[in-house]
């Protein structure tokens, strides 16, 4: 993994993965994202791993795609070459979006294009105040490739994603947060400081019973009630024969602090 790109440091229990291209923006470049998929592998098989932090060094979060990534695929090329980069691009999304660990965005400075479908792909979004965000690919004769057309809509509505995304507009981060789009507002340089909270609130939970829920709330939204019902069942039944709920249910009773095994 490029150390130069990609920074990789444990915090506790917390993995912090850091964008380190400040020269350049952020930008997420094809080698920027093979290295963010693989520090993503590493946590997911990490058992000492709860939650995943994403931040970045410089003056801003991303200024999104690396451009020089589509200068390489060049234009005018046959459309498989070009789907073959967006199925690259998708699948660090997905394996973000599927990690069993809650995964905390900080942003500052600027969030931009698909440096926002990032951010969506996770759990928990943290917004330094003066950042600004969009998802501007209608102005370049695109449109967003790598979720966020379907991501956007689930987290701030429809009518809000059409907003954004087809006129490529700006808006600020407080903005961003009346819209739901991020869960919280902070200070200057209190990002990390806030995400480490979040990570405290999130280690509460036995990571079974955290890594389920999250699982259960994201299939929610392409499940009838019925059979996202179902699969509470099928989960809590999991769950309640694990070591966990038996630690879980003795600490109660003792009146301690639960020591989860994740088993």
């Amino acid at each position: 993994m490029s150390e130069t790109l990609l920074l990789v440091r444990n915090e506790g229990s917390a993995r912090i993965l850091t964008f380190n291209r400040p020269e350049k923006r952020n930008a997420l470049s094809v080698e920027l994202m093979r290295d963010l998929d693989r520090a993503l592998e590493e946590a997911a098989e990490d058992s000492g791993i709860r939650t995943v932090i994403i931040n970045a060094n410089g003056k801003g979060f991303s200024s999104g795609i690396d451009l020089g990534s589509l200068a390489a695929v060049g234009m005018g090329v046959e459309p498989d070459r070009f789907r073959r980069l967006v199925r690259m691009l998708q699948g660090v999304m997905n394996r973000l979006a599927v990690l069993e660990k809650p995964v905390i965005s900080v942003i500052h400075g600027f969030c931009l294009g698909m440096a926002l479908e990032l951010i969506l792909a996770g759990d928990v979004r943290i917004a330094e105040a003066g950042c600004e965000l969009h998802i501007a690919e209608v102005r370049l004769g695109l449109i967003p490739d790598v979720g966020g057309t379907t991501r956007l809509v689930r987290v701030v509505g429809l009518p809000r994603a059409k907003e954004l995304i087809m006129t490529g507009k700006t808006i600020t981060a407080e903005t961003a947060l009346s819209w739901g789009l991020v869960n919280e507002l902070v200070e200057p340089g209190k990002g990390l400081e806030a995400a480490l909270r979040w990570h405290e609130e999130f280690v509460q939970g036995a990571p079974l019973a955290v890594g389920l829920a999250k699982i259960l709330l994201d299939r929610a939204y392409d499940l009838d009630s019925a059979s996202s019902m179902a699969l509470e069942g099928l989960g809590q039944s999991t769950l309640y024969n694990s070591e966990d709920f038996r630690e879980g249910v003795m600490a109660r009773m003792q009146k301690r602090t639960p020591n989860w095994k994740n088993k």
